[in-house]
Order: C-alpha cells, then structure tokens, then sequence
C-alpha cells in the first residue's frame, strides 16, 4: 500500500459541514485490492487481538461490534485503516469518531477520511495506521503503545493552552 497524499481539512468541506477538523488521505492499496479481509488468514483474529476496544466500533451496520462484523464478510484495507485512525487517537486520549472511505475513479485507490483533534496528531495517525495494517496483513509484531505514547507527546507539545482551546 501507498499513500498518495495527506492533508488536513479545517472547515466545512465535500465529506461533512459539521465536522470542520478531517484528515483526508488518498491512499493506493495496490495489490491489496485483491484481498479484502475475509481473504486473509487469521486477519480478524489479530485486529480483535491488538484493538479490543474497537468492538465498540458500529460501523455501518448500527450495532456495538458492526466494524468487527464488516471484517468478518470482508472489507477493503482503506476502511480498516480508518478505523484504526480512529482508534488509535481514541487510546491516546483524542475522542474522534467521524470517518469515511470511498473509492476514487482509479480502481484500488481510496479517500481515507477521519476526523481529528489535533492537526499534526491526526497527520501521524494516518501514516501510523498504515503501517499497523501492514503489520496485521503479514503478522508481524507492531508496538501500538509506541505510537499512541508518540502521539500523547505531539498532543502536548502542539495544543493550545486552556483559556485560547475555549474558543
């Protein structure tokens, strides 16, 4: 997989006029096209393993556990990176939630929306979850608590104070 480009949105914008803070990634899933979830040995096993929390992901289907559900029928490497986006701010302390995954013109290329607290955190999400579905896909190690810790660090080091973040 490659990412193609990542940028962030501040406003209203073509995925949502409520949410104005999105990251929206064009990424390439080259031959990963060929494999949605269901097509990869022991897959849903390891991401339930490494994200438990994520049961709490509805996902389309409406239901506590429905992202867990689209793994199990099969479903496209851009939807499960959004979702781990999404996690993985979530265990650092952002609370995001919003995202959205939709083909381009080019077969195997997708947008890869999900919302953001913090600009520059939501930025290394997105390449941070690129390489822990890599990590699933071939089951290899991946040390998540790295990159959550890094990602409470840029947080830190990037927020405002709590009388100008009022506004």
């Amino acid at each position: 997989m490659k990412i193609l480009k990542i940028q962030a949105l501040r406003g209203p914008n073509i995925w949502s006029v409520r949410r104005k803070k999105l990251i929206q990634m064009r990424l390439d899933l080259e031959e990963m096209e060929q494999f949605p979830t269901n097509k990869i040995e022991g897959f849903r096993e390891r991401i339930e393993t490494m994200f438990p929390t994520m049961i709490e992901h509805r996902c389309s289907e409406g239901c506590r556990g429905g992202f867990f559900s689209r793994v199990e029928r099969g479903t496209w490497m851009g939807h499960v990176i959004e979702h781990i986006a999404l996690e993985i701010q979530t265990l650092a302390g952002m609370e995001t939630g919003f995202g959205r995954t939709k083909e381009t013109k080019t077969p195997g290329v997708y947008n890869v929306v999900f919302s953001y607290t913090e600009e520059s955190v939501g930025m290394f999400a997105a390449e941070s979850a690129v390489r822990i579905a890599e990590a699933l896909i071939s089951a290899t190690e991946y040390d998540v608590e790295a990159d959550i810790q890094k990602m409470r660090e840029i947080r830190e080091r990037v927020r405002l104070g709590p009388s100008t973040g009022v506004s």
